[in-house]
């Protein structure tokens, strides 16, 4: 409906559209949600739904991918060795993953040490010699993925599309990892338990219902965990005390106000009269942390492209004003004609095997001409490449909230605006080792009771 409204030319045509709709052959009526709305799916929503269950269900009654517990123990002793010490919770959701299923999912709360409980799953998985494979629907997902557990690992699409072309098919000795599976919808889900059912591999899926929704329709991944069961994890170990952790499990179990709270009595949410101050208050205290702590990590965060590139283009001037950057450069990029310049904060927008960088790869600009830039990763690598092949580039220092799901940095600074809800502002709140600071402004929320309404919202998606 909302979609007919905004594109239709009038009540006459919006009624007619509308009609059209709802007496569709396709349209099966629901009945009414617990908010009194009336609820609708389509014939094909609903097959899909079917076609994943029973690929779950294939999956749950194969028995025939345990682990042994000696590699088990060889794994867990050779994580000890490194200095990673398992919580009572992570060993449990490593003895349910390394279980013989062929099906096994975790629930973990942001920050309670997901990858690192897999990356000891992978050490067992391979010594039981299974090929173990990540995934996650995007590329920075992906990245974090394989660099918190050492899975090799690729967007969700990627995989698909050589699946398409009848190569890296999976096979009985794959594990195949999806990480933040509570993003994917059900057609994609459905799709990739449906090919790891029909090749007889394994298929673990790790995420958090809480965290962002899927972009696509459905809700898999709570189908998928309410009907076959999980593990889960709660312990929070990113934030480095202890108050900020319990913020991080307020976020996490649906309580944003207790969490907003916790970071104003501390000093971290910051009112400004309008957004464009707060906009500005942001940059003041992010440059400042960055001149004051430059070795640390950090990132901005905010719910809207338009915001990031705003954010962007502030930051940028800091920089610019301090002497930190090169002469600008007007380079033709993907999203539009963008200023670069040596010691600009880069961000790459496209998967490209080619050059390694996946979308939402960070790095820093070090030469740059209206055809070619070369880049230092933030990971350390350095490429270089022509624009005209790839253009799909974008200033680094800003980024939305949606783009950082799985990101860890020491320092996170919000821009909250109205479309963000309880989910976007537990990833947006949890990113943080050290802290974090939220900003808004009194004309989107004219005070701290209606933000933390606002970022209390429940929009969790469903199935049919």
């Amino acid at each position: 409906a909302q979609f007919a409204f905004r594109h239709s030319d009038g009540k006459d045509q919006f009624d007619q559209v509308m009609s059209a709709v709802r007496s569709s052959p396709e349209l099966v009526a629901l009945g009414r949600d617990g908010k009194g709305e009336d609820r609708f799916t389509s014939r094909d929503m609903i097959a899909a739904e079917q076609r994943l269950e029973r690929a779950a269900e294939g999956l749950a009654i194969d028995r025939g991918h345990g682990v042994a517990d000696a590699h088990v123990t060889r794994a867990l002793a050779s994580a000890e060795g490194r200095g990673l010490d398992l919580s009572a919770e992570q060993r449990g959701a490593l003895a349910h993953i390394t279980g013989d299923k062929g099906l096994a999912s975790v629930v973990g709360y942001a920050g309670s040490g997901k990858s690192a409980m897999l990356g000891v799953a992978r050490e067992a998985w391979e010594a039981q010699g299974y090929q173990v494979r990540g995934a996650a629907l995007s590329g920075i997902a992906a990245e974090n993925l394989e660099g918190g557990s050492a899975i090799a690992s690729r967007t969700i699409a990627s995989m698909e599309y050589q699946w398409e072309q009848g190569r890296e098919l999976l096979g009985p000795r794959d594990v195949l990892v999806i990480d933040e599976a509570g993003m994917i919808g059900t057609r994609q889900m459905e799709c990739v338990l449906s090919h790891a059912e029909q090749a007889g591999a394994k298929v673990v899926l790790v995420g958090d219902p809480e965290q962002l929704q899927a972009i696509e329709a459905g809700a898999a991944f709570r189908a998928v965990t309410e009907r076959h069961g999980w593990a889960e994890i709660t312990e929070i170990r990113r934030q480095c005390e202890d108050w900020q952790r319990d913020a991080t499990k307020a976020l996490a179990t649906g309580r944003a106000g207790e969490a907003i709270h916790a970071y104003e009595a501390h000093g971290m949410v910051q009112a400004a009269e309008t957004r464009e101050l707060a906009r500005a208050d942001l940059v003041d205290r992010w440059d400042a942390e960055r001149i004051a702590a430059p070795d640390q990590s950090r990132i901005i965060l905010t719910h809207t492209n338009a915001e990031v590139r705003d954010l962007n283009l502030a930051a940028r001037d800091r920089l610019r004003d301090a002497g930190e950057l090169g002469p600008d450069v007007r380079v033709s990029a993907e999203r539009g004609a963008r200023d670069f310049a040596t010691g600009d904060r880069i961000m790459f927008l496209k998967n490209e095997r080619g050059l390694g960088v996946r979308n939402g790869t960070l790095g820093k600009v070090e030469q740059v001409s209206p055809e070619r830039m070369a880049v230092k990763l933030d990971d350390g690598r350095s490429v270089a490449f022509d624009l005209k092949d790839y253009a799909h580039v974008d200033h680094g220092y800003a980024a939305t909230i949606h783009k950082s799901q799985g990101v860890t940095v020491d320092r996170a600074h919000v821009l909250a605006t109205p479309g963000m809800d309880r989910h976007s502002a537990y990833v947006a709140l949890s990113r943080h080792r050290d802290g974090v600071q939220l900003h808004y402004g009194r004309d989107d929320f004219g005070d701290d009771r209606r933000l933390v309404r606002t970022l209390s919202r429940e929009r969790a998606k469903d199935m049919a």
